[in-house]
């Protein structure tokens, strides 16, 4: 079973690119289910709701893309759910932590954060794509997965996306 995430700092056109590759590929995907519950919910959490919403998240990829599924495509992980505990509280919950080591299906496509930034009443660092692009590289690296780096704008960016995709699943 390969989960392949798209991950990276905001306004890097994750949900866009994971929601094409899925159509392009015919493979399964969720999209982030943070976005969805924030907009329903309201954007005031704390460290515990957000744990909560690691869990709500992993249940509803688990939906989207059953574990009969031999392949499918994430909108973000639990990497992104660590970097935003640390970001937001200072620090990680444990399981979330561990729940991350037992990922061991995923392989990332980490968008650069080449793109405007663009404003949305979720996004909260307008400032520090870069900073939070590196912290996402380094995770992925620190955990020795498999990953690819998406770049450009338009038409590249997909082509770029759709390239790095097929060069991941060949390996």
């Amino acid at each position: 079973m390969i989960r392949i995430v798209i991950t990276g700092a905001e306004s890097a056109g994750k949900s866009s690119l994971t929601q094409h590759l899925g159509e392009v590929f015919g493979l399964p995907y969720a999209l982030e289910y943070a976005r969805y519950y924030l907009e329903e919910n309201g954007s005031e959490y704390d460290l515990e709701q957000l744990k909560e919403l690691s869990y709500l998240h992993l249940s509803y990829q688990q939906e989207k893309v059953p574990i009969s599924a031999p392949c499918g495509i994430f909108d973000t992980d639990l990497i992104n759910y660590k970097i935003w505990a640390e970001e937001v509280f200072g620090s990680c919950p444990e399981d979330i932590s561990t729940r991350i080591e037992q990922e061991s299906s995923h392989i990332y496509l980490l968008c650069k954060p080449d793109l405007p930034w663009e404003p949305d009443p979720l996004r909260e660092n307008p400032y520090d794509c870069q900073r939070l692009y590196q912290r996402h590289l380094d995770e992925i690296i620190r955990l020795k997965r498999p990953y690819e780096l998406v770049e450009g704008c338009g038409r590249e960016r997909i082509a770029n996306a759709e390239a790095a995709l097929s060069h991941l699943l060949e390996r």
